[in-house]
């Protein structure tokens, strides 16, 4: 059984504009090319085939890099919502 994750909110204050949170901190996304994804590549995959091939060579998608980051308490998940939206 897993643990329950906690979450926490900053309560802000005048210098971080009442956000809670404070400087900057990165969320990373990074392609391995291999074989498979180099080939449909060349042949003109479209984007999400190409994630698809990525997550499953084991890519961390941006999203789960930010997911990781929240859990150590390093920044919010409406952060992370904000900054990882897709359309």
């Amino acid at each position: 059984m897993t643990e329950p994750i906690e979450f926490y909110r900053g309560k802000g204050c005048p210098h971080c504009k009442g956000t809670g949170l404070f400087g900057r901190v990165g969320i990373f996304e990074f392609l391995t090319v291999n074989d498979q994804i180099r080939n449909a590549i060349i042949a003109k995959a479209s984007a999400q085939k190409i994630k698809a091939l990525a997550v499953k060579a084991g890519m961390r998608t941006l999203f789960e890099d930010g997911i990781e980051k929240v859990k150590a308490g390093v920044t919010t998940v409406e952060e992370l919502l904000r900054v990882t939206e897709e359309t």
